[in-house]
């Protein structure tokens, strides 16, 4: 489930300790979720940009997305927000939340096509037999498509506390669309191909789109969407 936040840039504001969109993130689930509710320790979320990109200007508007595979957790945070009085302060700017709404993105048929919002962190086995590294262009795009879906069933399993075979295929096909970097560490922005999936597959793709691909989805990474169908 998914929480749209509109947003107005209310003016100039110094990016000092608690700004920045993770942070932002962070303070409203610690202010609207409590975990003595049921799944409420386990908290798997993602969050885009802001978007549309580019300089912002007082006045403007903007959006955000936050996601997560527990609805509860949206609701909670949905709530939170017609009391919350904290603007988000990111690169120089302070915003307010105008209003926001929530939705369900729809995993049921075969030839989707998904988009990472934010780059893709992620570790796949070394070619030269020396364990795991972080994934770069010259491994292939095959090797991240199989360490991506292993990836996704793996912390499905570990959140449902499920069984399913870490050889399920989710994914079929990954193109890499930009090459970046996060400090160090190579990611990456990508498309992706997604085939007819069986119950168990659209499951676990239906978790992945919530929860975020790859690592460090908490600070910022792997938030993925549907790609707008071409007319």
């Amino acid at each position: 489930m998914r929480l749209l936040l509109h947003l107005r840039a209310a003016g100039p504001a110094e990016d000092g300790p608690g700004a920045g969109l993770a942070r932002y993130v962070e303070h409203l689930i610690a202010r609207g979720w409590r975990s003595d509710l049921p799944g409420g320790a386990d908290t798997a979320y993602s969050f885009s940009n802001l978007f549309p990109p580019g300089e912002v200007l007082p006045g403007e508007t903007r959006r955000l997305l936050v996601a997560s595979p527990n609805p509860e957790l949206v609701r909670a945070l949905a709530r939170q927000l017609r009391h919350e009085r904290n603007p988000l302060r990111v690169h120089g700017m302070a915003f307010r939340v105008e209003r926001h709404e929530t939705f369900a993105v729809r995993i049921d048929r075969a030839g989707l096509r998904m988009v990472t919002a934010t780059p893709i962190l992620l570790r796949v086995s070394s070619s030269a037999g020396r364990g795991l590294v972080h994934w770069e262009p010259s491994l292939g795009e095959e090797a991240f498509v199989a360490a991506l879906n292993r990836d996704l069933v793996r912390r499905f399993n570990r959140y449902y506390g499920s069984r399913l075979d870490e050889g399920l295929r989710v994914i079929e096909s990954g193109t890499l669309l930009r090459a970046t970097r996060s400090g160090r560490a190579p990611s990456g922005y990508w498309e992706f191909g997604i085939g007819r999936l069986a119950v168990p597959a659209r499951r676990v793709l239906a978790f992945g789109v919530d929860a975020g691909f790859g690592e460090r989805v908490r600070q910022g990474f792997g938030f993925v969407n549907l790609a707008k169908n071409e007319t």
